[in-house]
């Protein structure tokens, strides 16, 4: 006899493949279910700023340090090359 059990919910149609992605990874994976738990648990757990945005914040704080060292002497200014 089979270790699971069959369920039936309604889902939207758009979240089927969704689920079905989730059980294969809760078969599969033992450590998933402890982050799929922490996650709905944690309210803020969506609250996330894109890869993009952060590449591009540090982006600029890296841009807002060097001009800091330059002002300050820590870094001479580098000129760019004209052709």
């Amino acid at each position: 006899m089979s270790p699971t059990k069959q369920i039936n919910l309604r889902a939207h149609s758009d979240h089927h493949d969704l689920l079905r992605t989730v059980n294969d990874r809760l078969k599969g994976d033992p450590a998933f279910e402890g982050l799929l738990r922490t996650m709905i648990e944690d309210r803020t757990a969506t609250e996330f700023m894109p890869a993009r945005d952060v590449r591009a914040e540090f982006h600029k704080l890296h841009r807002r340090l060097e001009d800091l060292e330059i002002h300050c002497g820590l870094r001479p200014m580098i000129l760019p090359e004209h052709p």
